[in-house]
């Protein structure tokens, strides 16, 4: 049986910790999430749902990819120790108004 690896939780990022990803559900055969983004500075809320994909093919990274009102983001983080690892992610958000690149932190219990 293969392993799960949980992308449940919270993540938060930018400078000042100005936004938060909070990944309720996931589904890792189907590659989906949903949960719902956070932007601080406006206290915008709102729901999200995205894809990921697990690359255990030499790349070793897991890709997530999910739009928000703001613009299109896609994070990146990589395996540790030959394992997917959530707990830091380099993320890129594209949209009209320009491009930020900022990290994410899963938070911890």
């Amino acid at each position: 049986m293969p392993m799960t690896y949980s992308l449940s939780g919270n993540y938060d990022g930018g400078s000042s910790n100005v936004f938060r990803l909070a990944i309720k559900k996931f589904d890792e055969s189907a590659g989906s999430f949903s949960g719902e983004f956070h932007y601080l500075l406006t206290s915008i809320s709102e729901p999200v749902s995205g894809h990921y994909h697990l690359y255990g093919d030499g790349r070793d990274e897991t890709v997530l990819w999910f739009e928000t009102s703001g613009g299109s983001w896609r994070w990146e983080a990589d395996y540790v120790n030959g394992s997917p690892s959530f707990e830091k992610w380099t993320a890129k958000r594209t949209s009209s108004t320009g491009d930020i690149e900022t990290e994410f932190y899963k938070e911890t219990a």
